[in-house]
């Protein structure tokens, strides 16, 4: 379990539950909001926070994930929460490029992505950092389990899986 070069106040430390957030909402590619807390739905899940610029940085447990995932049959097992935070692109016509652009992104990887469009999660009680990209782990029952800005390292990725591994199994 890890919690690194955060800051976060309350809710990211580890235990502190998702529900704290319950009034964050998110934007859909359909232009409705959904409640954060609702994306968990009570199974462990992987949340990955980014801006354009920093999708990439976090490739490898990306990959990871999928690939053992399929392996294992454990794709229904987790939910992958994937934000992207858009704040600087909520503007005429910007907008509709971005969500034509994430709507792309969603049949290539399977997974929505909800949009950030007012750095609701750059704000309190999450306050992630804006311009980068965040890996946060949750349990079934809402805990922050893992939390880690920036690119993660090979064993970072491993110490991710292993601890899903754990979570999926309790």
């Amino acid at each position: 379990m890890h919690v690194s070069n955060l800051g976060w106040p309350v809710l990211i430390a580890l235990g502190a539950s998702v529900s704290q957030g319950d009034e964050v909402k998110l934007s859909t590619t359909a232009e409705t909001y959904v409640r954060l807390a609702d994306a968990f739905r009570g199974r462990p899940a992987v949340m990955f926070y980014e801006d354009r610029a920093s999708t990439t940085l976090n490739q490898e447990l990306k990959d990871r994930l999928f690939a053992v995932g399929k392996e294992k049959g454990l794709l229904d097992a987790v939910s992958i929460v994937a934000i992207a935070n858009v704040s600087a692109y909520d503007w005429v016509p910007a907008r509709q490029f971005v969500i034509a652009a994430v709507k792309d992104t969603e049949k290539k990887i399977g997974v929505p992505v909800y949009l950030d469009w007012t750095g609701v999660m750059t704000q309190q009680p999450w306050s992630l950092k804006g311009n980068s990209s965040t890996v946060v782990l949750v349990d079934r029952s809402g805990a922050v389990r893992y939390a880690k800005q920036g690119a993660l390292k090979s064993a970072d990725v491993e110490e991710v899986l292993g601890l899903l591994g754990t979570l999926i199994a309790e």
